[in-house]
């Protein structure tokens, strides 16, 4: 070694230098740590999934009669109340008669005068015979008790009495009868004329309840239909959200579980409750997309949701 030294020392101290180098990196060194007592706390488990909100009650008012609608003067998020005229709407007018139905239409008024005047004839005489009936009765009833007439005809009288008095009431019914119907073939030549456009009688539709305008399907005046939806409401106070969960998470999701809502455009958290867990699944395909695209079940829950103060 000394003989080394003497004939090569730069080497020998290279060398020397690296073993010290090699040993010094492998050397074990301490690693600082953070260190804190262990305590015992529930464990969490969360579902993260995205969701949608809707107002829960939603009610859409149709037409209830065939016509047409004004122009709606409200707009979607305008504040209504309860009972509030929301639109009208003018019936449908009655169709204009061509010449010829305009002359059947007045013969059949003529024709129902005719009839009205025939049954009030008929009344009149029925009305005579109860009469005359009445009285006859009125006569017998003291013979009858004196014994100077049979009891046989006495019945036969008061038998007479009471067919003349049905008699009379069936004449009676048929004069109203036919009123009624002088009336309807009057309406059909009156209201079939341009004349029943100049007041026409508007159907108001109301609000069923305290909210605001959801949707407007009819912003313009025009015809509708009976049924035909025409406004949506709703109250946005009371708001769900609803959620697809994955079958094999949803399981473990009860009603009356707490939820938190965050990233919901606003300040703080959102708490909520399970609401309802819909029982029957739905197939959703893959984002993947494809002819082979595998789909996966889901169901679907609807979460009730409230303001909660952030965390101080």
């Amino acid at each position: 070694m000394p003989m080394l030294l003497r004939k090569h020392p730069l080497i020998t101290f290279i060398a020397v230098v690296i073993a010290l180098l090699l040993t010094w990196g492998f050397w074990p060194q301490p690693i600082m740590v953070e260190a804190k007592p262990a305590t015992r706390a529930p464990l969490t488990i969360t579902i993260e999934e995205e969701g949608r909100t809707r107002v829960i009650d939603r009610y859409v008012i149709a037409a209830p009669v065939d016509g047409v609608t004004c122009r709606v003067q409200l707009d979607v998020g305008d504040p209504v109340e309860q009972g509030q005229q929301l639109l009208s709407i003018t019936p449908m007018a009655s169709q204009v008669l061509d010449p010829r139905s305009r002359a059947q239409a007045r013969a059949k008024v003529e024709a129902a005068e005719s009839a009205l005047r025939a049954t009030e004839e008929k009344a009149r005489a029925a009305a005579a015979a109860e009469q005359l009936a009445s009285k006859e009765l009125a006569r017998l009833t003291p013979l009858l008790q004196q014994g100077a007439i049979s009891k046989e005809t006495f019945d036969k009288t008061q038998t007479s009495a009471s067919t003349t008095r049905a008699n009379k009431r069936s004449a009676d019914f048929s004069v109203e009868v036919a009123s009624y119907e002088l009336e309807a073939a009057r309406s059909v030549l009156e209201y079939s004329s341009e004349s029943d456009l100049d007041n026409p009688e508007l159907v108001a539709v109301h609000s069923p309840i305290n909210g605001r305008i959801l949707k407007v399907d009819h912003e313009c005046a025009g015809p509708v239909r009976t049924g035909e939806p025409l406004l949506e409401v709703g109250d946005p106070s009371a708001l769900e959200v609803e959620v697809d969960v994955l079958s094999a998470d949803a399981v473990k999701v009860k009603p009356g579980m707490r939820v938190l809502f965050d990233r919901w455009g606003g300040e703080g958290v959102l708490e909520g409750r399970v609401r309802i867990v819909e029982p029957v699944g739905f197939t959703k395909v893959s984002a993947l997309g494809g002819r082979g695209a595998a789909g996966t079940d889901h169901l679907r829950l609807h979460l009730l949701c409230r303001p909660m103060a952030t965390p101080g």
